[in-house]
């Protein structure tokens, strides 16, 4: 009786927030599901309640609450009529993405069996892994979708780069043509982007990111291109984005006391507990807080033998056609993510004095670095997971960090400028000569998605 009433208390208290269009897109902002509902989507697609915790009508926290957000979601969220996208094929009739998961739905039930897996299906029957219930809403909706197309027999195969080439895990596509589980969840998240009629803004630039820090390894054969752009925040912590000559100003929640990162879907803010993507084409995001489930800095939202605490640094770095991740600990220790095994190599091995990692060197080489107070700058083999040679050149004392950009290298300086590397002089980008930044790297964009000034 109690939440009943202050329902229609904040009814009263709030008119027209039942006339607003857009579907929520944080777990705490879905209401209540009805008995009916509820009882609707455990019998349309079989839900075992008790595996998830219980049949949940409110709380957000129980994961069966959470698999009724991503329910509606699908249910109820609306799409106009085509416009135009490399990643949009009409594989699943967008009016049809409800009816098409009750047909491909034999069973949901909630698992911890498989844990590089976020879920699998066999046969119909979904189960549901601790990476599921850890994504946003977003991503809990592209993992159903998703394994909604193997119930017809669409499977994986072995990757030819990107962080599963060379293991026997099955985790690619050969291509987008194929219209396999992975262009079918791509095919959702770039129709909330352009087509997309009632999702929420945050909603669909999570969807513009899933689709970028996907799109781009798991096909064998992409259907996106990348092109370079600069991702820097200034010294009251806002981000912006040069393309080019353009420097354009972006939104994000508070991004002070954490550290910039280039990430495979752009851009992303470390904070050690948690790691705030940025949306480098639109300011549609405004101030909301965007959880980086995009790139692998989403490995550290589980305990997967990194251990309880925040990592010192952390980086995905793509080496050659691989991509890696690496982690530095607080004890100086350094590791690999083993992406086959689903958990870190041991961090047994010890850097004295390791400040934090880098990938791209003042001379434009990239590779990952472990760099001691010193300056000293120490490379990291993550395929064999051991230490090389230091490197005869210390990093500059008066260099934050570089970055390369459609072959033109970058530096930032303690001061706050940004110089480029003109035939072995180095001059100020003419673009920031009157601004001052305290972080930058280098960006990928892709071409599926324009960057809107």
């Amino acid at each position: 009786m109690k939440s009943s009433l202050s329902a229609v208390l904040l009814l009263l208290a709030f008119p027209m927030m039942s006339l607003a269009a857009d579907l929520a897109v944080y777990d705490n902002d879905f209401v209540c599901v009805s008995q009916a509902d509820a009882n609707r989507y455990v019998s349309e697609f079989k839900i075992d309640t008790q595996s998830f915790g219980g049949m949940e009508l409110c709380d957000s926290k129980v994961d069966t609450k959470k698999l009724f957000n991503d329910l509606q979601i699908i249910e109820k969220g609306s799409f106009a009529a085509p416009t135009g996208n490399i990643l949009v094929k009409e594989y699943i009739p967008a009016a049809q993405y409800y009816s098409w998961m009750k047909g491909q739905t034999r069973g949901i039930q909630r698992g911890n069996d498989i844990p590089y897996a976020t879920a699998y299906n066999s046969f119909g029957y979904f189960t549901m892994q601790d990476g599921w219930a850890k994504l946003s809403t977003l991503g809990r909706v592209g993992t159903v979708i998703h394994e909604a197309r193997h119930t017809a027999g669409y499977i994986h195969i072995r990757c030819t780069h990107g962080p599963y080439e060379g293991a026997s895990t099955s985790g690619c596509d050969s291509d987008y043509k194929y219209a396999g589980s992975h262009a079918i969840e791509m095919e959702y998240y770039a129709r909330v982007v352009t087509q997309g009629q009632n999702f929420h803004p945050v909603y669909k630039t999570m969807a513009r990111l899933m689709a970028m820090g996907r799109s781009n390894f798991v096909f064998n054969t992409s259907p996106i291109k990348a092109r370079e752009v600069v991702a820097l925040v200034d010294r009251a912590a806002k981000p912006a984005v040069l393309d080019g000559d353009k420097l354009i100003d972006r939104e994000s929640s508070s991004l002070q006391g954490g550290a910039l990162k280039r990430t495979s879907a752009g851009a992303s803010v470390y904070f050690g507990k948690s790691t705030t993507a940025l949306d480098l084409y639109s300011r549609g995001v405004g101030t909301s807080p965007v959880q980086d489930d995009y790139s692998y800095f989403k490995l550290l939202l589980l305990d997967r033998g990194q251990g309880p605490d925040p990592l010192k640094d952390f980086e995905e770095v793509d080496i050659g056609t691989r991509r890696f991740a690496v982690g530095l600990k607080k004890d100086n220790t350094v590791a690999s993510y083993v992406f086959a095994d689903g958990k870190w190599s041991p961090f047994t091995t010890s850097v004295p004095n390791a400040q934090n990692l880098v990938t791209t060197l003042v001379d434009g080489k990239r590779n990952i670095y472990v760099r001691t107070t010193d300056g000293t700058l120490i490379p990291y083999d993550p395929l064999n997971k051991q230490l090389l040679a230091p490197l005869s050149d210390k990093w500059p004392k008066d260099i934050v960090s570089a970055a390369v950009v459609n072959g033109k290298t970058l530096a930032l300086n303690v001061s706050g400028l940004v110089y480029y590397n003109n035939g072995g002089r180095w001059d100020v980008v003419s673009s920031l000569q009157n601004k001052n930044y305290d972080q930058m790297v280098s960006s990928p964009v892709y071409d599926a998605f324009e960057v809107a000034p």
